[in-house]
């Protein structure tokens, strides 16, 4: 079996879903801590972190969190084979939930969300398709 056989191209799809689910987890911690500006996320409207603000970004951050579970449950990481149906359903669901986000990321003011998280995103939603 080669390196980009199906079961092995599914496995780094994830993996690479992984990291930039991280990567945005992180970016949502650090918003929430005031580390980095609101202004980058939530479509580039917000300038001022409120404590909803952070809560949302916190929230956000454990969503995203559910989600690197539920790619690598789906891709056959976490021990589980087949997946369950929850998981199979949740994973179309956030791919979905994914793809809607791209579009938004691109429709941003937000120079970060349009030229960083957009294709970012596009990437993360075409590891999860794979998935």
């Amino acid at each position: 079996m080669t390196y980009l056989s199906k079961p092995n191209f599914v496995k780094l799809s994830a993996n690479i879903a992984t990291v930039l689910l991280a990567f945005f987890i992180g970016v949502q911690l650090l918003v929430a801590v005031g580390v980095i500006p609101i202004s980058i996320l939530w479509g580039g409207r917000q300038t001022e972190l409120t404590l909803a603000l952070r809560l949302t970004s916190v929230v956000a951050a454990l969503i995203l969190s559910v989600f690197v579970y539920v790619i690598r449950s789906r891709a056959g990481l976490m021990g589980t084979v087949p997946p369950s149906t929850a998981v199979r359903v949740g994973a179309w669901v956030m791919t979905a939930y994914l793809a809607l986000n791209t579009l938004g990321n691109f429709v941003s003011v937000s120079p970060v969300e349009k030229l960083l998280f957009g294709p970012l995103t596009i990437l993360l939603t075409a590891a999860c398709v794979i998935v």
